[in-house]
């Protein structure tokens, strides 16, 4: 096999750690499941599907991603959500890749097909989603946002886009959605307020609406129906919402 690790937070994923873990047993031997505070099943059944898990207290989740890369068998690592699952194609393009010796400033994006209440979201703000997750631990750590971590590269990097993509199983019900999007509005108020960023009036009563039209209309949301019309309004909720967090905040 590869040699790779594939590093997955979990949290309360019972639904979605099965299905995620069984898809990668003939991709990676080190299937990393870092798991905290669940009050479900989800250790016992990672376990069961065929990964290694680690129980740790949640830190954030760029300190507990990257505490999972250092826990890892490997250099090179793959890090998913539990709620993510790679089709053959982009199973079989990972292996190519270490079929010769990789460059360690080189770093892969995947494309994320979203599957939203059931159906998959063809377009919207996800119809072209691409999420670097494959990249060398001595290269690149998770940055310290509190939400919306992404990749911090220790120099100047190559992006390759890899065939393939990852079913991204994302919300079962509209109302799961709101109840997520909640979460990340306090979170991401919190980051823009230790970052002094202010809510002003253009960021109180314009950002949502032209999300929304960003989302719906010049992304094309709306050919995805009536389930592209609802995600859209969830995200513009989202947006108002963050910002009257930050508002009370200031």
């Amino acid at each position: 096999m590869p040699p790779l690790s594939i590093v997955i937070l979990a949290h309360n994923e019972a639904h979605n750690i099965a299905r995620c873990v069984q898809s990668l047993v003939n991709l990676s031997d080190d299937i990393l499941v870092i798991e905290n505070g669940s009050m479900d099943d989800t250790a016992e059944i990672a376990l069961q599907a065929g990964a290694r898990v680690i129980k740790t207290e949640w830190k954030g989740y760029s300190e507990t991603k990257n505490f999972g890369n250092r826990e890892a068998k490997h250099d090179w690592i793959l890090s998913l959500d539990a709620d993510e699952v790679p089709n053959e194609l982009l199973i079989q393009s990972i292996k190519n890749l270490f079929e010769v010796q990789l460059e360690v400033n080189k770093v892969f994006a995947i494309q994320r097909k979203m599957v939203y209440c059931g159906m998959v979201l063809h377009h919207g703000s996800v119809g072209n989603e691409f999420r670097v997750r494959l990249f060398n631990r001595h290269f690149a750590k998770w940055n310290t946002n509190t939400v919306h971590e992404e990749l911090h590269f220790l120099q100047p990097k190559q992006i390759e886009q890899l065939n393939g993509f990852l079913w991204h199983y994302s919300y079962r019900s509209v109302d799961e959605h709101r109840l997520r999007l909640a979460k990340y509005a306090q979170l991401s108020a919190k980051q823009m307020f230790e970052s002094g960023k202010q809510a002003n009036f253009t960021k109180m009563y314009c950002s949502a609406p032209f999300s929304f039209i960003k989302n719906y209309f010049l992304k094309g949301g709306f050919l995805d129906g009536i389930i592209g019309l609802q995600f859209a309004l969830n995200e513009m909720w989202y947006v108002k919402l963050k910002y009257q967090i930050l508002q009370k905040m200031l």
